[in-house]
């Protein structure tokens, strides 16, 4: 196995990092961050789609809200 290239990372973020999982060591934390990056994407993908799904949830109630009033309105006036 070939020896890893040392990469220089930027001191904020490795303090960042530390921000985000605390307790470890510089390069575990930013190890962890960048394991754990596939999961966040993931989650937020879900997030997304699930804020769409209630976007149109809202509109659909409100088009049913709108005829339930125009409804009550037409009884009003009879």
């Amino acid at each position: 196995m070939r020896k890893p290239d040392p990469l220089e990372i930027p001191q904020h973020l490795i303090n960042q990092a530390r921000l985000y999982a605390p307790g470890r060591t510089d390069l575990d934390a930013v190890c962890h961050l960048l394991a754990e990056y596939p999961n966040l994407a993931s989650e937020v993908r879900k997030l997304r789609s699930r804020v769409a799904e209630l976007d149109r949830e809202g509109a659909d109630f409100d088009s049913r809200l709108e005829a339930l009033q125009a409804a009550c309105r037409a009884i009003l006036d009879l």
